[in-house]
């Protein structure tokens, strides 16, 4: 009789401890799914006071650089995603929209398709739960292009008329 209950308290023993250390894994996993840290994304580019000027009357443009500041108030995974949903709806609303005159033009068009790839590149992180830094990182980095080239083409002095004539 005593090794039966030496042998039974041995397994309740072993039973115990093996659900503790499940306990354990779980609270790890969901340590670990807070996965972004917005401190960690690239700062985005200053845009030239000439930009600005012209930019300040485009809602839409407005409404785009808004919903991308809010990739830097993300706290969570769960921030993240509505923050790329809600980039998503305005990256729609700005292509869909009547550009400035000034930035008409297919080299700002393809900087938004471009982002539009990298926010999508970055939902879908989070929907595989994938690290999520580098394509936001990747993102961001667009969107500063974007933003660089309305500043190269508000300095660009050039007048292509006078190049393209052939007299």
């Amino acid at each position: 009789m005593k090794r039966f209950s030496l042998f039974f308290i041995l397994i309740f023993t072993f039973i115990s401890c093996n659900e503790t250390k499940k306990e354990a894994v779980k609270e790890e996993l969901v340590a670990s799914k807070i996965t972004f840290n917005a401190k960690k994304l690239p700062k985005k580019n200053k845009l030239d006071p000439k930009v600005v000027t012209v930019l300040e009357n485009w809602q839409e443009y407005k409404n785009f650089n808004t919903a991308i500041d809010g990739m830097y108030k993300a706290e969570n995974d769960e921030d993240l995603r509505l923050t790329l949903d809600q980039i998503i709806e305005a990256q729609k609303k700005l292509e869909a929209s009547t550009y400035p005159e000034e930035y008409n033009k297919p080299h700002i068009k393809s900087r938004l398709t471009v982002i539009k790839t990298y926010t999508l590149k970055t939902k879908a992180a989070i929907e595989y739960s994938l690290v999520i830094l580098e394509p936001a990182s990747e993102m961001i980095d667009a969107y500063n292009n974007f933003r660089n080239q309305f500043n190269i083409i508000a300095n660009n002095t050039l007048d292509t008329n006078l190049i393209l004539q052939n007299e």
